[in-house]
């Protein structure tokens, strides 16, 4: 008799809810579309931030082409040494952008120091507005040795 009178209490407790599903679709719409080459070519002028103890803040700017093979690549060049050009990689990954530069040697630095890279990660803040961070390696190695902010401003 007791089992009789728990089978209705079972059922009740495994019934589910009486609440239709979440409809995912309201999300998807709001999430942004994938970004294409057409998005992100161009020139850019850009300002990178860096902790206010390094005092390396600086000025650059950034090209970003088709590389002809189905890729994007990019030259950058800082205000502080306008001689010196960077080329990196782009990569275009959803709604974001993933740089990665070829190994360089920081102006200024001793000679017989080691090579870096960077690699930094950005997105669209609507129209032409950019941001990301980046940061920056010894080349070779995944050992970050600085990390900053960016922004920039494209010019299709």
């Amino acid at each position: 008799m007791r089992k009789l009178l728990l089978l209705p209490l079972i059922l009740w407790a495994c019934g589910g809810s009486k609440d239709a599903p979440m409809d995912d679709s309201a999300a998807m719409a709001a999430m942004p579309a994938a970004l294409t080459d057409a998005d992100v070519t161009g020139s850019y002028a850009g300002a990178t931030t860096v902790p206010a103890d390094t005092m390396q803040n600086t000025t650059w700017t950034a090209w970003i082409m088709s590389d002809g093979m189905g890729g994007l690549a990019g030259k950058i060049v800082t205000a502080s040494a306008p001689a010196d050009t960077i080329s990196f990689t782009q990569t275009l990954s959803g709604d974001s952008t993933i740089n990665t530069s070829a190994p360089f040697t920081p102006p200024g630095a001793a000679a017989g120091s080691p090579q870096m890279t960077w690699t930094s990660i950005g997105r669209t803040s609507g129209g032409n507005a950019w941001t990301g961070t980046v940061a920056w390696m010894v080349a070779g190695t995944d050992s970050v040795t600085m990390t900053g902010t960016w922004s920039a401003t494209r010019t299709p």
